[in-house]
């Protein structure tokens, strides 16, 4: 009887042994493989939001465009500071392609951090304008401003973020996936505002 129980015993350990392996070996080749997708994920998701800022900024700038003309003295600010807030943005965009080949971590740049902080403060300079000075006077008027961060320390986060999701999935790239993201990143740069104006 008590050998009965001891061989039930070792079977039912056995049993659980195996099912613990097959669990934890199961949990290893899952963890192995959700480092992709969630990768590309990632990046994906930063790109989205440079592609946002890009996209959002010229829109403002296509309104100021629009219906910013009647006032001369507005109109050649919101074209300044639109111009101010893409040279930024294109030196933050040329200095994180410039991280990217020479390994650098853009967490670690000081250069990339500079950049990031004045394209940050550049662009809600300029979307604010937009926003108070050109579409807040005419009653009544919202067309279609698209949503954006409204303040540079929660910009300053996001593009960070953006960023270093992009070194990562970079830097765990091989050399086909290296160059499309380089191209990728390469289109983010903003338009001129005098071709957002053509009619």
């Amino acid at each position: 009887m008590a050998s009965c129980v001891r061989r039930r015993d070792f079977i039912f350990l056995a049993t659980g042994a195996a099912t613990l392996l097959i669990a934890s070996l199961t949990a290893a080749d899952s963890s192995v493989e959700s480092p992709t997708p969630s990768g590309e994920a990632a990046l994906a998701k930063a790109i989205g939001v440079l592609t946002h800022e890009k996209s959002a900024a010229e829109q403002y700038a296509v309104i100021l465009a629009t219906v910013g003309k009647s006032d001369v003295a507005l109109y050649l600010r919101g074209i300044q500071l639109y111009a101010d807030a893409k040279a930024e943005f294109d030196a933050m965009i040329a200095e994180l392609k410039f991280d990217l080949t020479t390994g650098q971590d853009p967490a670690r740049s000081a250069v990339f951090t500079g950049a990031l902080q004045g394209a940050a403060q550049r662009r809600i300079a300029f979307t604010s304008f937009v926003s108070h000075e050109i579409i807040e006077p005419i009653k009544g008027a919202r067309p279609g401003l698209p949503d954006v961060i409204g303040t540079v320390p929660e910009l300053i986060k996001a593009i960070t973020e953006s960023g270093l999701s992009i070194w990562k999935a970079f830097h765990d790239a091989g050399k086909e996936r290296r160059d499309a993201i380089l191209s990728q990143v390469s289109q983010l740069q903003w338009q001129s505002f005098a071709d957002l104006a053509k009619p």
